[in-house]
């Protein structure tokens, strides 16, 4: 019988990367666990061990399908995700919640997870979502869910300190309840040296937190100013901010050849090739309280960031990754001057600082321990 069930809807981008590779590092560290999720995508990235159990749950549908479809194919996973976690709960006392299935189902199953005596750890990823799903009417409704689900929850776990004190300031949870695990190392093969390309990346999810637009415009003030730079976009605009990524498109409409879009998802097998051509991840996070997976994704690859100290990046920075800090306010003006501040400095610098900030922060992220963390949650009395 598991000793622990972990729960997630994600099946590819990097908050399914870190289920599965939580879940994996707890197997590997001894304590049994039942992972309830949808098959990974790619199929290298499900997890396998003895100490796991594998219960696969259908996949949301993508892409270009009828509307019913979809529908039918959200409601066949919350079902299936549903009854497999309650029905573990026979055997099972431990249960570890991250970016779990919509609200109107979870909290239920919270309830009845917490009324027979079960451990719910909920992994908060962001105190408040990064947009909105209902509309501003009721959002009191909608904050009101998240409320109350960290407050069935036993314990709450945060990637980074400014999450967890969000927590406590705008929902009032107490301290002791909340605990602090950042995710561990992402990698996609072998760091390579920067080429001195001038191509600046963003990746993963084109929101409006990221700063997207303002990191698009000011890109184009930096090459007014004659700093000869590229801005690769590469993500998936997020479906909950309509009209954001039209703005975008249309400040890039103002001097394409600046920039390279790819839009969609990227698949795992691109992203070596696109990281060795870049010489730095853009990273203008605001109002952004969780842990940057792209960032952990910048520093073992071996590349510097443009960047805030938000997404957890003021903790990266302190363990090694390299940077340019965006002075002041996330604005075109600012943005453009760190870029070209980065550029400014001589790119061999830039290469040893990078490669040595992958090390070290290798050396400071380990599932190992972040596995350890968690089971010693799960067995706290």
């Amino acid at each position: 019988m598991p000793e622990i069930c972990l729960m997630t809807k994600a099946w590819r981008s990097g908050a399914a990367w870190v289920a599965q590779m939580l879940a994996q590092a707890i197997a590997e560290q001894g304590a049994t666990i039942a992972f309830v999720a949808p098959l990974a995508d790619p199929a290298e990235r499900d997890p396998r061990h003895p100490n796991l159990t594998r219960i696969a749950q259908p996949r949301e549908l993508v892409g270009d399908h009828p509307k019913i479809k979809r529908i039918v194919a959200s409601l066949s996973r919350i079902g299936l995700s549903v009854f497999s976690v309650l029905k573990l709960r026979f055997t099972t006392r431990n249960f570890i919640f991250t970016i779990p299935e919509p609200l109107l189902f979870t909290l239920p199953m919270l309830a009845i997870l917490r009324l027979t005596g079960a451990k719910v750890i909920f992994i908060v990823h962001d105190a408040q979502p990064h947009a909105w799903a209902l509309p501003k009417a009721l959002r009191g409704i909608e904050r009101g869910a998240h409320a109350l689900s960290y407050r069935l929850s036993t314990m709450l776990v945060t990637l980074t300190p400014a999450a967890r004190d969000a927590l406590i300031q705008d929902f009032g949870i107490r301290d002791s309840k909340i605990h602090v695990i950042p995710h561990g190392p992402f990698t996609v093969g072998k760091a390579t040296p920067l080429p001195g390309s001038g191509r600046l990346l963003i990746f993963g999810s084109l929101r409006r937190n990221k700063s997207v637009l303002e990191v698009i415009r000011g890109v184009a003030l930096a090459r007014r100013a004659g700093s000869d730079v590229t801005l690769v976009l590469a993500g998936e605009p997020l479906k909950q901010e309509p009209g954001y990524w039209d703005e975008c498109l249309a400040a890039i409409a103002e001097d394409p050849a600046g920039f390279d879009v790819r839009e969609g998802f990227l698949p795992d097998e691109a992203l070596p090739n696109l990281i060795a051509t870049v010489d730095c991840f853009m990273l203008a996070y605001q109002n952004f309280n969780s842990q940057s997976g792209v960032g952990v994704l910048a520093a073992l690859a071996a590349r510097p960031v443009i960047g805030t100290r938000s997404g957890g990046l003021d903790e990266l920075f302190e363990r090694g990754l390299a940077g340019q800090l965006i002075q002041d306010a996330v604005t075109p003006e600012s943005i453009a001057a760190a870029i070209i501040e980065f550029r400014r400095e001589d790119l061999s610098a830039w290469r040893r600082k990078a490669e040595d900030g992958a090390i070290k922060v290798a050396d400071t992220l380990r599932w190992d321990t972040i596995a350890d963390d968690y089971i010693a949650l799960c067995r706290k009395s």
